[in-house]
């Protein structure tokens, strides 16, 4: 909005206060008679909605938690009497066992075809145990049999009772037995057998899948002994199983409403059973959990659960699959398990809203007559309304227009400043802080064009700075007028005006029989890297010449780096020096990246070298000697990160295997063309997206021993 426009809306809102006022005056009336009866209506509908909200609430959440707990004792019972099942088929086995003198042999056999389905007790072993070593102990331990045939057909709710022995045998009475693994069940391998060896007591297992395939169970299990000889000697382990189907029908067999269920949590907070929940299995045929609440994204399941497995009682308010719910929770005693039961907050607040609506539906005839004389009221005001604007309009736009004037020209010269007119000048005559403001506003134009004029002195100074970089670099391929075994060619390209990549090479003797090549990457970018470039590459030209060992050079560069460093740069270096009449290559890395290599016309590949240490980090690094002999047409190309860590406007790196692919896409080609077709690449790739790094290679070729010849550049 235009400044005119907000002052004529101040104006304009200024004289019309005054009608506003009277006209409120009038209407005060009818508020209070329209406010004070919906405000009675909703304060009546409000009250009786929250108190019965809060009543039925308060007692369903006292039926949840005694349902709970009433639902927690049945289970616990359940428990309860498989524990007293186990126990006394336990004792019982023990006492067979101590007092074997009195028990006749039984015969049992393994489950034979036709009796599938019946509960009758068979035989099981484990695998290498031949029946014929444990036939006389199989034949006392069957006189459990009745007993574990009682304990399946009188609580129909287990599945399976049983005992192990410790020699390998395992007589079993399933309410569905099956003829598989009758001679390869290794009892003394299952959960219960260990846990209950273990532990020397009664023993509960984890939820796991039941063998048959009929779903989840648990099982409880306690060691009997033979006592004959004085001292209690371990003979095996007694054992009762229950599908958890059997636990969830005791449990969601009765309900208080409409979608309330119930679900057991085990002692790590994860459901043991739900019809409400899909089961999930952890890779492990045998063992099955449900949803892990305790580590559930929802916070809220994960202070249920946590309140649950310390074995506290009480209800709670949270969301469960999007849905509001009340969740009562009570602990089992027998076994470390905690009841919960759900209840929708929709189901326990639906009488509520009933309640609220009616009384909404019993006054909303008074406010539809109150509003129909209010409305009247409000015609009549506006029209005033609007015929008083008319009329403040007018008055309103003469003022503003000697208000807002200098404040327009303030604009206009400000237009013509941006649009990049420096000299233009603001005139405003006005004495108030409108001209203040244009006097200020032309000072700043004065300090622009100055600071402008700075900038570009910087910026022909660093301009001169990349000149004397480039220039220390050669440029000329190749530079040996009397040798050319080596075809070379190498570039940089700063990411800013200067830049702190480097290349070099340069004849280590008169005779010009020995070549020394460098590249180095210096840390950080800009004048800091590009002086810090100039010390290292002359340092390192120095020691190569007084010493051909390349890496006794970049120990020598490396300590004097070191002592005066205040900024802590660094610079990573590989150098490489060549015998040009017999090909010999030594070289050694200083943290650099490997370089590219062909030998024998063999595609490129990263050679395998020790990284080392960049120069200026460590005083006392050292740098391995390497060597190696190049034969006619062998080829390096030597790179900094500004090659294979080049982005494009996605941000994807050029990457090394990109890179590795397109060398050899392209090695084939001559020395230069080679660099040039890499560079062609890199461009593509990066989409104009700005070089973030210092972009600088070098590239090699052996060309082998040549005595005549004009001087070519390849």
């Amino acid at each position: 909005m235009s400044i005119k426009g907000k002052v004529l809306i101040v104006i304009l809102s200024t004289s019309l206060g005054s009608l506003l006022l009277l006209s409120l005056a009038v209407m005060v009336s009818i508020f209070n008679i329209r406010g004070t009866t919906l405000s009675h209506s909703d304060n009546l509908g409000e009250v009786a909605a929250r108190e019965s909200q809060k009543s039925l609430e308060t007692q369903l959440q006292k039926q949840m938690i005694s349902f709970a707990r009433n639902k927690a004792s049945l289970v616990n019972e359940k428990f309860r009497i498989m524990e007293n099942q186990t126990r006394m088929t336990a004792e019982i086995a023990g006492h067979i066992y101590t007092y074997k003198e009195r028990y006749r042999p039984k015969p049992i056999d393994y489950l034979r075809p036709g009796e599938e389905g019946t509960t009758i007790a068979h035989l099981m072993t484990a695998p290498g145990v031949p029946f014929s070593a444990i036939k006389e102990e199989v034949s006392l331990a069957a006189n459990v049999s009745d007993i574990l045939r009682q304990v399946v057909v009188v609580d129909i709710g287990l599945a399976a009772s049983y005992i192990g022995g410790e020699s390998g045998y395992f007589i079993l009475v399933d309410r569905n037995p099956t003829a598989v693994n009758k001679n390869d069940f290794d009892v003394k391998s299952r959960d219960w057998y260990v846990g209950a060896k273990e532990k020397g007591d009664l023993f509960w297992t984890d939820v796991f899948t039941d063998a048959l395939g009929r779903g989840a169970s648990i099982s409880c299990a306690i060691p009997f002994y033979d006592s004959s000889s004085g001292t209690q000697v371990l003979k095996g382990v007694a054992g009762s199983g229950v599908l958890l189907t059997e636990v969830d029908q005791i449990i969601n067999s009765s309900t208080i409403g409409q979608t309330d269920y119930g679900f057991l949590l085990d002692d790590k907070g994860r459901v043991i059973t739900s019809p409400r929940e899909r089961t999930l299995h952890d890779g492990n045929s045998e063992r099955t959990i449900g949803e892990d609440y305790l580590h559930s994204d929802n916070p809220e399941l994960r202070k249920l659960a946590d309140r649950m497995i310390h074995r506290e009682e009480g209800l709670m308010e949270l969301q469960i699959a999007g849905k509001d719910v009340f969740v009562a929770y009570s602990p089992l005693e027998v076994i470390n398990f905690s009841m919960g039961i759900v209840m929708t907050v929709e189901e326990v607040t639906a009488p509520a809203r009933a309640i609220r609506q009616d009384i909404i539906g019993l006054t909303g005839e008074a406010v539809r007559k109150i509003d129909q004389s209010f409305l009247l009221i409000l015609i009549i005001i506006a029209g005033v309304i609007i015929l008083t604007a008319a009329i403040a309009l007018s008055v309103a736009l003469r003022l503003s227009r000697s208000l807002t004037d200098p404040i327009v020209k303030l604009c206009k010269g400000a237009e013509i400043i941006g649009a990049g007119d420096l000299n233009y000048q603001l005139e405003v005559n006005s004495q108030d802080e409108i001209g203040v403001l244009a006097g200020t506003f032309n000072q700043m134009i004065r300090d622009i064009k100055t600071i402008n004029g700075e900038k570009e002195r910087i910026n022909g100074e660093l301009t001169a700075a990349a000149d004397i970089q480039n220039s220390m670099l050669p440029r000329i391929f190749p530079r040996f007028s009397k040798r050319r075994e080596l075809a070379l060619y190498a570039k940089m390209i700063p990411a800013k005006e200067v830049g702190g990549d480097f290349y070099d090479f340069f004849y280590l003797d008169r005779e010009e029989t020995h070549i020394a090549c460098v590249i180095a990457d210096v840390s950080g970018k800009g004048v800091p890297a590009a002086l810090f470039m100039v010390i290292a590459k002359t340092l390192l030209k120095i020691h190569l010449l007084s010493c051909i060992d390349p890496a006794e050079a970049l120990e020598t560069v490396n300590k004097l780096l070191c002592e005066e460093n205040p900024q802590g740069m660094f610079v990573t270096v590989f150098l490489c020096t060549f015998d040009l009449d017999t090909g010999k290559m030594t070289y050694a890395n200083g943290g650099h990246n490997p370089p590219l290599i062909s030998l024998s016309g063999q595609p490129y590949q990263f050679m395998e070298l020790e990284k080392g240490i960049p120069l200026g980090m460590f005083g006392d690094s050292r740098y391995r000697y390497c060597e190696m002999d190049l034969q006619t047409g062998d080829r390096l190309y030597l790179y900094t990160d500004g090659v294979n860590e080049a982005m494009n406007n996605a941000g994807e790196q050029f990457g090394n295997d990109r890179f590795l692919e397109k060398a050899n896409a392209f090695r084939d080609l001559p020395t230069e063309e080679f660099d040039r077709a890499i560079r062609r690449e890199l461009a593509l790739f990066a989409q104009g997206a700005e070089q973030s790094d210092d972009i600088t290679t070098l590239a090699i070729t052996y060309e082998g021993k040549q005595t005549d010849g004009p001087q070519t550049n390849t």
